[in-house]
């Protein structure tokens, strides 16, 4: 194996960083660890523990938890006591871990155990008990597994004193909830130790690593020589605290002995390095730079930028690193300084390298435990030679002490501006580096996880290496600002705890401007989507900011000020935020103090849809805003909780939306690059890429086969269809895999329509069947466009083949209703005629009736999953269904019921959540309701999640009538088909699409018993326009007859609408 792919390109560049010692630790937004010491009881003691979760903020002020707890300095902590009474020599009995949670819960009792552990005797009994002992501790947001004198399972302890097995073998020492779908206690925090008066005991070999492979140290200190210890705990020495034999020896004396303290150390990594440059002119300058982790690269003390000066963030973007890696280019050419010396520097983040990617606690550091730095600047002068500078150790310099304390993604930024001075210029020249040290080659092996991890994989493994590492050229748009937002009103909800409203969910960092701040003060910032309704259910909490959907992200920045003037922006972080919590101010800020910094990938809205029905334009602006918040690198399902994850069901069923709102071709070409580096090898598309593994099946993998459908119809992309080919038919071949050979039944899920109101009665293996045959007509087509003719033809054959299939074994023939399999329990629901007649599944003899039940099941009333009669016309589908719906009414003559379900307004519908004041489109129909808050739902209910969204593509579709040309994709041919409400409770709708040849614009308008139609068709286009008027009906165009209209010619009459091709132009037709 090579960890270290070829960099023969880079002119002798190589990764630099920190080293082992430069690791950054922050305790208090550390909630994923393990922790390991040996301790010894000293002879006639019995306990003595180790303890940490010490002093965490959020319990030390009563209006950062939920249970109203505000402890004084050291009365929160949890502690692991060992326990020898009853292994003293005098009687037989185990040894025993008391394990105490204080402070956590308004239950915690500081004199009785949260918990008892025994520990065998094997481990510990009287012939060791005084003997040193090794105690290991590993946590998972707050689920321990504990192990004494070694790892393995013999040494794991999981047995109650009350003979209680602990599930799974850890211990959960969170009061929120079990696991990362909750608020996270305890972080790392302070640590320390408590010894009981009269009690005495050795603690060394103290030491904090990372939860994930390689493992490597947080936390230890050298205790070779007590007389000159200055560590943490050089404080409490002399207060039942010494340093003997290199231990930590505490004696309880009369009143016991407690000594906690902060082990965070270290800073975010800054790098530097200078050169000097001849004396003539520079026709080049070239900066090629990426990064493990993200960074910011500086020249001459100025931020290196991207296009018409805007500042890219979060470079070089989230991409399977171990198998893809991109890196960025810069013309740097004016920013540097001929017969000069010049500067260069970098300051490194997490990002998606380190830190808390995932839901899951085993993920942290998914890819790596430390950031480092690749780059060379390439400079060509005029006369034809060059220089170069690169990253190389003996070069550049290292400093792990600067103002970003932490910076993650998930957890939030600690800024402390007390810092800055030290290095005020320190990417330019001349700036004294004499702190900083000789930066070191940071290699993969040792640093990552590649080695001999293997990843969970939809209940498969897949071995995570670097051996085939591929360094590409940026593809698609960087992360950039592309919005400001200004606080639309503030409220002081609790004595000095301000809540700030943007008036818009986002995802972003803050700009916070303080006016003439005290040096020290710290200010902290949370963010959240919601508050807590007044309700009785929501108590103490209520008008406070929401964090619980937030889950086991902390999604809070910490700013320390340095006095005076300053402006507090994040660099190494981002939010899903609708409101922000402000303390630390001692009075409310200016609302034109506090701002929004949008941030995404989209940098160009290409769509509008705009009627004359308010709702509707705010539900359309919605759609918007969450496919800006989370289309940030990759198409996440939410920008806010501790995921942010790419879900291949959200982006299957919105792709089609996704591109007509933005240009994103090369956003989802890359994409699907990361879901060919996580493809399993049994061909099987990943349910979350990058990253993989997930749990969500045909409906999620599928992903793979339409998302490059959508953009080859979109763009005309047929490049993307020749790259990923071979992907999509190992999935196909994959997916034959999962067919039982006996009942013929695919079996590939688990999940269907994932949050219907109804997802019980639709059997998700009828979804899997339509799924499955959509699949095969898709590569039937995609062969065929690539001249593949004989996969064609067999793709052609098998679509057919389990078309007829999907019909005999979920259709019943006598009545046309949809079946489960066994051929008899009745489904019926709106998703399981929507999706097979939008995909086209349902044989020929079928689809009238079906549409026919599609149509009665959205005008009757339905009872949903919780045996709640809904009112006619809900919405009754899931993230699958949702986005077929409308189209399948449409696409088959029932547009009124179409636009009665656009325009309900009635839980569960499109336009209650914008009755609630929704901003974006919520994970849930019912994310919030009047009757019943939250619903329970606060640890998976994301307010900004675009799958119910994926509505988009209908109404420009459909209700604007703008759409693709099934034969010539890319919209050098197009279709007009304006729908008007039949109904007339819609009277206007007007909007664009911006195509690869210049916008097409629709409106129409109701006028008494007709209505006006105006379009824009832009140059080099033709367009084929269906108007709804049948023959003997007057159509002007422009105050003419339409036959003396230029550039309109007829072609006839199809299904009660009149036919005309459009040559480029404006026109407006009066019917």
């Amino acid at each position: 194996m090579n960890p270290n792919p070829d960099l023969s390109a880079w002119d002798g560049a190589t990764w630099i960083g920190g080293g082992d010692d430069d690791l950054v630790l922050y305790a208090h937004y550390l909630s994923v660890f393990k922790a390991c010491y040996t301790m010894q009881l000293e002879a006639g003691s019995t306990r003595a523990a180790f303890v940490l979760g010490a002093n965490d903020s959020r319990l030390m002020d009563r209006y950062k938890n939920i249970y109203g707890i505000q402890n004084a300095r050291d009365a929160g902590y949890v502690s692991f006591e060992l326990d020898i009474s009853a292994v003293d020599g005098s009687k037989d009995g185990p040894a025993r871990l008391n394990v105490y949670r204080v402070g956590y819960h308004p239950d915690d009792d500081a004199g009785v155990p949260f918990e008892t552990l025994t520990i065998p005797a094997e481990l510990i009994h009287a012939g060791n008990a005084y003997q040193p002992h090794d105690i290991y501790l590993e946590c998972d947001f707050g689920v321990f597994s504990i192990f004494v004198d070694g790892t393995g399972e013999e040494n794991r302890i999981t047995t109650t004193l009350s003979g209680r097995l602990q599930y799974g073998g850890g211990l959960n020492i969170n009061p929120v909830g079990r696991g990362n779908d909750y608020i996270s206690f305890p972080m790392l925090a302070d640590i320390g130790f408590s010894v009981p008066a009269g009690q005495n005991a050795r603690f060394s070999n103290l030491r904090v690593t990372h939860y994930r492979p390689p493992c490597n140290t947080l936390f230890h200190e050298d205790l070779s020589d007590g007389a000159t210890y200055g560590g943490i705990y050089a404080d409490a020495l002399g207060s039942g605290l010494t340093i003997e034999d290199g231990a930590y020896r505490l004696a309880g004396g009369t009143k016991g002995t407690f000594v906690v303290a902060d082990p965070s150390r270290n800073a975010m990594p800054m790098l530097r390095t200078e050169f000097s440059l001849d004396d003539k002119p520079i026709a080049r300058a070239r900066l090629y730079v990426t990064a493990r982790g993200i960074y910011e690269m500086y020249i001459n003390g100025r931020r290196v930028v991207g296009g018409a000066g805007a500042a890219d963030y979060f470079n070089p973007g989230l991409t399977q690193y171990n198998v893809t890696h991109m890196y960025q280019t810069y013309d740097v050419t004016d920013m540097l300084r001929v017969g000069a010396d010049n500067a260069m520097g970098a300051w490194l983040g997490e990002g998606w390298w380190s830190g808390n990617v995932t839901f899951s606690g085993q993920n942290w550091n998914y890819f790596g435990d430390r950031q480092s730095l690749l780059a060379k600047l390439v400079i060509t002068y005029a006369d034809g030679r060059s220089h170069v500078v690169a990253t190389r150790p003996g070069d550049w310099r290292y400093y792990g002490d600067g103002p970003v304390i932490y910076g993650s993604f998930f957890q939030g930024e600690v800024y402390d501006a007390t810092r800055e001075a030290a290095i005020d210029g320190w990417s330019e020249a001349g700036y004294d580096d004499g702190a900083w040290k000789p930066a070191v080659e940071v290699p993969p092996d040792e640093t990552t996880a590649y080695f001999g991890v293997r990843r969970d994989f939809g209940g498969l493994t897949s071995e995570h290496h670097y051996r085939d590492l591929a360094l590409i050229g940026q593809i698609g748009e960087n992360i950039r600002i592309v919005d400001t937002l200004t606080a639309q009103s503030v409220q002081e909800v609790r004595p000095g705890i301000y809540v700030y409203d943007m008036g818009q969910n986002m995802a972003g960092i803050p700009r916070i401007t303080i006016r003439g701040g005290r040096a020290g003060d710290h200010i902290t910032l949370r963010f959240a989507e919601v508050t807590y309704p007044d309700m009785e259910e929501y108590g103490d909490n209520v008008g406070m900011i929401m964090l619980e959907n937030i889950r086991a992200a902390l999604s809070q920045d910490i700013y320390i000020l340095k006095g005076g003037d300053e402006v507090i922006q994040p660099r190494f972080t981002f939010h899903g935020y609708r409101y922000i919590e402000i303390t630390g101010i001692d009075e409310a800020l200016p609302l034109e103090a506090v701002q929004g910094q949008v941030l995404s990938s989209i940098h160009e809205v290409t769509a509008d849809y705009e009627t004359s029905n308010d709702r509707v334009n705010r539900l359309w602006r919605n759609i918007v805003w969450s496919q800006l918040g989370n289309f940030i690198s990759i198409p996440t399902d939410c920008p806010q909780r501790n995921e942010r994850m790419g879900w291949s069901g959200d982006i299957s069923v919105y792709s089609r939306t996704a591109t007509y709102i933005a240009n994103v071709d090369a956003f989802l070409t890359r994409h699907m690059i990361a879901m060919r580096d996580t493809q399993h090898a049994n061909g099987r598309f990943p349910d979350i890429a990058p990253l993989g593994g997930g749990f969500g099946g045909i409906l999620w993998g599928s992903a793979g086969i339409t998302v490059p459908w959508e953009v080859y119809r979109q763009y005309d992309d047929v490049v993307l269809l020749q790259q990923h080919y071979d992907a999509m038919a190992r999935y196909i071949d994959f997916l034959e895999t999962r067919i039982d050979a006996e009942t013929g039944l695919l079996s590939e899920g688990p999940l269907g329509d994932w949050l219907s109101p109804e997802n019980a009665k639709t059997e998700p293996a009828f979804l899997w069947a339509v799924y499955h045959a959509y699949d095969l007509w898709i590569m039937s087509q995609v062969a065929r466009i690539l001249s593949r003719t004989a996969d064609a033809e067999a793709y052609e054959r098998r679509y057919r083949e389990r078309k007829a299939f999907f019909n005999a074994r979920f259709v019943d023939a006598a009545t046309g209703m949809t079946v489960r399999f066994d051929g008899k329990t009745p489904i019926d629901t709106q998703t399981s005629y929507a999706v097979p007649l939008a995909l086209g599944v349902f044989a020929d003899e079928f689809v009238s009736r079906a549409v026919e039940r599609l149509a009665g099941a959205c005008r009757r009333e339905n009872v949903d999953d919780e045996g709640v009669t809904r009112p006619p016309y809900s919405l009754m589908t899931g993230f699958i269904g949702t986005a077929w719906i409308n189209i399948a009414l449409s696409e088959n003559d029932y547009d009124d019921v179409a636009y009665r379900l656009l325009q309900q307004r009635s839980y569960p519908s499109w336009l209650y959540s914008v009755d609630q004041g929704a901003t974006t489109i919520w994970e849930r129909l019912n994310s919030y309701t009047i009757e019943n808050g939250f619903g329970g739902n606060n640890s998976m209910n994301s307010f900004n999640h675009y799958s119910f969204g994926a509505v988009g593509a209908w109404m420009i579709n459909h209700s604007l009538g703008i759409r693709r040309d099934a034969e010539v994709p890319g919209w050098k041919r197009f279709i007009l088909q304006p729908t008007p409400d039949p109904d007339g409770v819609m009277t206007r709708a007007a909007g664009y699409y911006d195509s690869p040849y210049g916008r097409i614009a629709s409106e129409w308008q109701r006028t008494g018993d007709g209505f006006v139609y105006r379009v824009t068709v832009p140059a080099n286009t033709t367009a084929t326009l269906y108007l709804p008027v049948t023959d003997g009906q007057r159509v002007i165009e422009s105050g003419r007859p339409i036959a003396e209209a230029e550039g309109v010619r007829f072609l006839g009459y199809e299904k009660g609408r009149a036919a005309y091709t459009l040559v480029s132009g404006r026109y407006e037709f009066a019917v």
